[in-house]
């Protein structure tokens, strides 16, 4: 049961698809976040790994709910071979704060799906923080906290 805990996690840490982001012409950098944010999460039902890399620094690191490091590779590896599936992905309470290059996202994630077979579903609510490299928003960094 923690493992499936740590990979509902998982589902909220993995990054946000660029290419439907860049097309979105944001009003304010908020805006810009919040629209990464939510392309994240179509992403990660299409289980899109490669729009899901664009959007994760390499050195991303997330802090699970159990306290456990797990850094870019473990996250797009399981989406990718299908141990981790979302079937949905639901966002509420997404505040940003933008620091010149760096943006704090903060919110309430409701996910559901299966890992390794079993299902899982709950909030948490969690930070992401992002880092503005050549034009575009990229995650660095995740912390997350179960919602009971």
């Amino acid at each position: 049961m923690a493992y499936v805990a740590l990979m509902l996690g998982v589902a909220t840490a993995s990054a946000v698809a660029q290419d439907a982001s860049s097309s979105y012409t944001a009003a304010t950098p908020e805006d810009s976040v919040r629209a990464v944010e939510l392309a994240r999460g179509q992403a990660l039902l299409r289980a899109d790994t490669v729009a899901l890399s664009r959007m994760i620094a390499p050195e991303f690191i997330e802090i699970s709910r159990l306290g456990q490091l797990r850094p870019r590779a473990v996250n797009l590896r399981e989406i990718a071979t299908g141990e981790l599936k979302l079937l949905a992905v639901k966002y509420d309470s997404l505040t940003v704060r933008i620091y010149g290059d760096v943006a704090l996202l903060t919110g309430i994630a409701d996910n559901a799906g299966t890992v390794r077979g079993f299902p899982f579903a709950g909030k948490i609510r969690y930070t992401r923080v992002f880092v503005r490299r050549d034009g575009r928003w990229q995650a660095v960094a995740m912390q997350q906290t179960s919602i009971q």
